[in-house]
């Protein structure tokens, strides 16, 4: 756990184990882990407040083409780092969505960031969005490694990693997106302070996330 190591760490550098490089590097450490535990109190702390219903969002229109290719764009180097494609389709006339722009582009660059993540190079990603029963549905599909059967029910539980220990996430990169598991489960309660939902679909390759969003009144 990331208390212990960090204790550890701490202890190390104290008594000056190891040279001068060794207790740079113990410094080094320290702060990476320090990093991670505020996130995860930062990230907990709101994940409380979104479950409390204690938001102070403004709701606005927010056209998807504008905001779904301003969020692939600004990512787009990460994507093409990593030898992914990404790209956005937004259905001609699809009407603006009720949403606070910020939190929505917050939800967008979690689950693009943890595709790219999960994607092999060469692989590919697309973000689309068109109403879909008089709301607005947005999807991120990948063609990535996909979910296991035995995890779907869960990776939007709260510290859940799949596999992997929690506290790895931060430096193993993890399926949700949060350093600490918390990244989906974030994504969907903003999703449902909005009024909508947020899902697995069936895909027969890689991922599809998908979440719906009420259309802003003419």
């Amino acid at each position: 756990h990331t208390p212990a190591m960090v204790s550890g760490i701490a202890t190390a550098s104290s008594r000056q184990v190891g040279d001068q490089a060794a207790r740079r590097d113990y410094a080094r450490r320290i702060g990476a882990h320090v990093d991670t535990l505020s996130g995860l109190i930062d990230d907990l702390f709101e994940l409380s407040r979104l479950e409390a219903g204690d938001i102070q969002w403004s709701l606005e229109r927010v056209g998807l083409d504008t905001l779904l290719t301003e969020t692939v764009d600004a990512l787009r180097p990460h994507a093409d780092a990593e030898r992914v494609s990404v790209r956005a389709e937004v259905e001609p006339g699809a009407p603006p969505a009720r949403a606070n722009p910020e939190q929505l582009q917050r939800v967008l660059f979690n689950l693009l960031q943890n595709a790219i993540r999960n994607t092999p190079p060469d692989g590919s990603i697309v973000v689309r969005a068109a109403p879909v029963d008089g709301a607005l549905q947005v999807e991120v599909a990948d063609t990535g490694t996909g979910i296991p059967e035995h995890e779907r029910q869960r990776v939007f539980e709260p510290f859940f990693q799949g596999a992997e220990p929690f506290f790895q996430g931060a430096e193993h990169g993890a399926r949700t997106g949060g350093g600490a598991g918390l990244g989906l489960a974030i994504c969907r309660a903003i999703v449902e302070a909005h009024g909508g939902r947020l899902w697995l679909a069936d895909t027969a390759e890689g991922t599809s996330v998908r979440f719906s969003l009420p259309a802003a009144l003419p």
